[in-house]
């Protein structure tokens, strides 16, 4: 058997434990029906420090077996959990001390661990990512990387695996998470089957189309604040910026030093962000073509644009608008 140790503890999310162990159970289906009763399978158990009851986010309640230093499993997977706040957040992590040291004993003796969405704090907290690759939620992207420098963080990943440590984006990424560790441990075929039978699209291996271009970042510079409401504002229009600093009442050179400490862009990378996200929305929206998407949000060129948006999101504008166009019915 192999012997799976599925995490459990107060304000995680029920469907990254339950689906976790859904999918193992649907391997073991198609592995009987390959192999015969004598195939090697998966088993698992839902476990925790305490051995009581785990409350997930949801409110439903979680048996679970209390975690022994002793035992051994073949994997170790870690759910995502309910986001309340950064301090409510801070009070989970800084209590899982004794889960870290579990994990790091478990990894230490030959187990694969794998961490989903939030929890992939809890796995870079045991210190086994620093300096390895890891893959996280990507609206905890700033939190994570203060939190934790020395882990090399790649954001577009929907999943990273480094030395027996696989880590995955947002919460429903466990299931693309499942189909891998299904496929290091008995191979490509089964996880394959398990893919299409459970219709998980294993061809998303990227988060950027859905990382936002306009990243919130907290600053205090008044000029700079006036400079973005300003670009919003002309959002269509050329940018020069020479009127841009004239309207602000400062040289061209200010302005951009200040925009860059501020943003870590320059007031171009800014507007161009701007219309790109105007573009999402009007390609997950309506249905103007792209040639007009790219005349509303200010560019005259639309090869130009089409080249842009491809390198900024990921993807085509057509193949963007084939993904999250919202075709609600009324």
């Amino acid at each position: 058997m192999i012997r799976a140790a599925i995490l459990a503890f107060d304000e995680c999310h029920a469907s990254s434990v339950g689906g976790f162990a859904d999918i193992l159970q649907v391997a073991n289906a198609h592995l009987v029906h390959r192999q015969g009763a004598a195939a090697e399978q998966f088993e698992w158990q839902f476990v925790s420090l305490s051995g009581q009851p785990a409350v997930a986010s949801n409110g439903l309640s979680l048996a679970t077996r209390q975690l022994e230093s002793g035992e051994h499993y073949d994997l170790v997977f870690v759910p995502s959990l309910h986001y309340g706040g950064r301090q409510a957040f801070e009070q989970i992590l800084t209590a899982q001390a004794d889960t870290c040291a579990w994990l790091v004993a478990q990894w230490q003796a030959g187990a694969w661990v794998a961490a989903n969405c939030t929890g992939t704090f809890i796995l870079a907290q045991t210190g086994l990512l620093d300096g390895k690759a890891a893959t996280t939620t990507w609206w905890l992207e700033q939190q994570f990387r203060a939190r934790y420098p020395q882990v090399d963080l790649q954001l577009r990943s929907v999943i990273t695996e480094a030395e027996r440590l696989v880590c995955a984006g947002a919460s429903a990424s466990y299931l693309l998470q499942a189909i891998r560790v299904i496929e290091r441990f008995v191979g490509q075929a089964i996880a394959s089957q398990v893919a299409r039978s459970m219709l998980i699209d294993v061809s998303q291996t990227s988060q950027v189309p859905y990382l936002p271009l306009l990243a919130e970042r907290d600053h205090a510079d008044a000029l700079v604040e006036r400079a973005q409401q300003w670009l919003q504002r002309h959002m269509t229009q050329e940018l020069r910026i020479s009127e841009l600093a004239q309207a602000l009442a400062v040289s061209d050179r200010t302005l951009i030093r200040r925009f860059k400490a501020a943003l870590q862009q320059t007031p171009l990378a800014y507007l161009q962000d701007l219309r790109l996200e105007a573009a999402r929305r009007l390609l997950e929206t309506g249905d103007l073509s792209v040639d007009l998407i790219a005349g509303e949000v200010g560019y005259t060129d639309t090869s130009s644009f089409s080249r842009l948006f491809r390198q900024r999101v990921g993807m085509s504008p057509g193949a963007y608008r084939n993904r999250f166009q919202l075709n609600g019915t009324p």
